[in-house]
């Protein structure tokens, strides 16, 4: 009898063991599946922020202009002000994925590249980012690296628009 309970507790324990594997695999393809929903989250982020650019090309073609301070409409000041939000939440969205382990630190890089990028190419966001940088209290030393890193690349445009170019000999 004694040689039966052990072998019952051996299959017993194997039997455990092999659920703990099992456990173990499962919440392993549920973490990959959680940080690819997370990648594919942003990346149809991305793609409705550019489908509404390209339903609206008035506002983008300002946007894109190199002026520091196009004449905005109430209307266009209000579209502007929206793209700039939603750029901002989209990143900060992308931070908080990747801090909580669902997105990689090469999307993480990507984030900050996109951010110069945007500046860059979009240089009539300046001024909505900079009034949501004073509606909300947003500066260099804010918590969020994305949005201290927005502040610093837009702060830098906007020196870079107001300093007048050199004549060339």
């Amino acid at each position: 009898m004694e040689k039966l309970n052990q072998w019952l507790t051996l299959a017993a324990n194997l039997g455990v063991l092999i659920g703990v594997i099992f456990l173990v695999v499962e919440l392993n393809q549920a973490n990959r599946i959680a940080a690819y929903s997370a990648e594919s989250t942003r990346r149809t982020q991305f793609l409705a922020m550019n489908t509404a650019r390209i339903e609206n090309p008035e506002i983008i073609a300002k946007l894109m202009h190199s002026d520091p301070d196009p004449e905005f409409s109430d209307t266009e000041w209000v579209q502007a002000l929206y793209t700039a939000r939603q750029q901002i939440n989209t990143w900060i969205d992308a931070e908080y994925a990747v801090l909580y382990g669902l997105l990689s630190d090469e999307t993480y890089a990507e984030i900050f590249r996109d951010i110069d990028t945007v500046v860059e190419e979009m240089p009539g966001l300046v001024p909505p980012f900079e009034y949501l940088f004073e509606a909300y209290g947003v500066d260099e030393a804010v918590s969020l690296e994305t949005m201290a890193h927005l502040f610093q690349v837009v702060r830098s445009r906007r020196a870079t628009q107001n300093t007048p170019a050199e004549a060339s000999p």
